[in-house]
C-alpha cells in the first residue's frame, strides 16, 4: 500500500469551471492541508489568500529541488523559473521590455487582431465557436507579433505546448522533447533577429543587452511564449456573465465599466485546477502546519481569490467590486506574471469587441453543457458555441 494512499486526491473533482464546494470551505476551515497529486507526490496545498502570498514571495519556497543551486559559470542558462539572484538578473532584462508604456504601444495591435478575428466570426456560420474563434488563436497571434516570430509558425505551437501543459506528460520525455526543439526554434529566432532586427522583444533583448547569453535569452523567450500562448480568462468571463444576466445587463448598460469587469473576472474566474508546485527549503510553520525541508506544496491564487477574509463575499460576482487587495490570478511576489498587462488586455478587448459588436450575443447551448479540457494544467473551456 502506498504511503500516500490515504491522502485525498487533488483536484477533488473534475473541473468545470469553478472550484469545488468542498475547496471553498477549506480556504477557510483548512487553508493548508495534505493531499495526493495527479503524478503521485503528497503535498501540502496552500489556498488562503494569505498563505498563499506567502509561498509565492518567500524564498523559503523555491521551484528548484531542494540542494539545487545555479552559479553563473556552471549551472546551466539563467531563466525565469529560477529563485534569487539568477532569475532577478533575467527578469530585469525581461522588464525592460515589458514597461507599461511599451506595452500600451500594442493596443492598437491587438485590437486590429480581436477585430479580424470577429469579423470571421461575423462572416461565418452560427452558432460559432468563440474558443476556436477568437479566445485560442488571439494570444497565438498576439505572442507571436510581440516576440517577432512569424504568426504561420503557430501550428508548431500548438504541438509543443500540448507536451508542456498536459497535467499527465508534465516531466516526461515527451515534454523534455517539445522544450528541446522549442528551444532550438527560438535560438534560430534570435539569429534572424540579429541580421534583420525589427520591433519587437526579441530585437529589443539582442539589441539592448549583454547580460544574457544566448541561452539565456532563448530561455527568457521560451518563458514569454508559454506564458501568453493560453489565455482563458475571455471565455471563462463570458460564460460568467451569462450565468449572472444581472452583471451583464450592467456592463451592456455601462460599458466603461468594462475595465472594472475584467478585473473582477480575472479575480472570479477559476482557469484552472493546478499551479505550479515548489519545494520546502527548511523546516517551517506555515499556517500552523508544520513543514519539513524538502515537502513539495502548491499554492492555489484562484483560491486565495475566494477567501472571505480579503474579498467581502468572495464568491458572489459583482463587476462593481473594488478589492483592497490585488487578486492573485497573475501570481504573486518576485515571479508576478511579467505579460500582465498584456493578457488583460486581451481579455478586455475580446470581451468589448464581442459586446459591442453581437449585442444579442447568447450561448447556442445550456451552459452546463459547455465542456472544459482536464488534460492541462491550466484548464479552459474546450470549446463554447455562441449564436447572436
Amino acid at each position: 500500500m502506498s504511503v500516500n494512499s490515504g491522502l485525498r486526491s487533488y483536484p477533488f473533482e473534475p473541473f468545470t469551471g469553478d472550484l469545488p464546494a468542498e475547496l471553498l470551505e477549506m480556504v477557510v476551515a483548512e487553508p493548508v492541508s495534505r493531499v495526493r497529486l495527479p503524478d503521485g507526490r503528497a503535498a501540502w496545498l496552500v489556498l488562503g489568500y494569505e498563505h498563499c502570498c506567502t509561498v509565492l514571495a518567500d524564498p523559503r519556497f523555491s521551484r528548484l529541488p531542494l540542494g539545487a543551486t545555479v552559479t553563473p559559470d556552471g549551472g546551466g542558462p539563467r531563466e525565469l523559473n529560477m529563485d534569487g539572484p539568477p532569475h532577478a538578473a533575467v527578469r530585469r532584462v525581461a522588464a525592460r521590455a515589458f514597461t507599461a508604456r511599451r506595452i500600451e504601444t500594442f493596443r492598437p495591435r491587438v485590437q486590429r487582431l480581436v477585430d479580424e478575428l470577429v469579423d470571421a466570426m461575423l462572416a461565418g456560420p452560427r452558432p460559432a465557436d468563440v474558443v476556436a474563434g477568437l479566445v485560442a488563436p488571439l494570444p497565438v497571434f498576439v505572442v507571436c507579433d510581440v516576440l517577432g516570430v512569424p504568426a504561420a509558425d503557430r501550428p508548431r505551437f500548438y504541438a509543443w505546448i500540448e507536451g508542456l501543459n498536459s497535467v499527465t506528460a508534465y516531466g516526461s520525455a515527451d515534454a523534455a522533447d517539445a522544450q528541446a526543439q522549442l528551444r532550438d526554434y527560438l535560438a534560430g529566432q534570435l539569429a534572424r533577429k540579429r541580421a534583420e532586427p525589427g520591433d519587437d522583444l526579441l530585437s529589443a533583448w539582442v539589441r539592448g543587452t549583454h547580460e544574457l547569453a544566448d541561452a539565456e535569452l532563448v530561455e527568457l523567450a521560451m518563458g514569454v511564449l508559454l506564458g501568453g500562448l493560453e489565455i482563458n480568462s475571455t471565455s471563462a468571463g463570458l460564460l460568467a456573465l451569462f450565468q449572472h444576466p444581472e452583471q451583464l445587463a450592467k456592463l451592456r448598460a455601462a460599458p466603461e465599466k468594462l475595465s472594472r469587469a475584467t478585473d473582477e473576472i480575472l479575480r472570479y474566474t477559476s482557469v484552472s485546477a493546478m499551479f505550479r508546485v515548489q519545494v520546502v527549503r527548511e523546516d517551517l510553520v506555515l499556517g500552523g502546519v508544520a513543514m519539513r525541508a524538502g515537502d513539495c506544496v502548491m499554492a492555489v491564487p484562484w483560491a486565495g481569490n475566494r477567501d472571505p477574509r480579503f474579498f467581502p463575499e468572495p464568491n458572489v460576482f459583482d463587476i462593481d467590486r473594488r478589492p483592497d487587495v490585488p487578486h492573485l490570478t497573475f501570481g504573486f511576489g518576485p515571479h508576478f506574471c511579467l505579460g500582465t498587462a498584456l493578457g488583460r488586455m486581451q481579455v478586455e478587448l475580446s470581451l468589448g469587441a464581442l459586446l459591442a459588436r453581437m449585442p444579442a450575443l447568447s450561448p447556442a447551448v445550456p451552459p452546463a453543457e459547455i465542456p472544459w479540457r482536464h488534460d492541462r494544467m491550466n484548464g479552459g473551456i474546450a470549446s463554447f458555441p455562441v449564436t447572436w
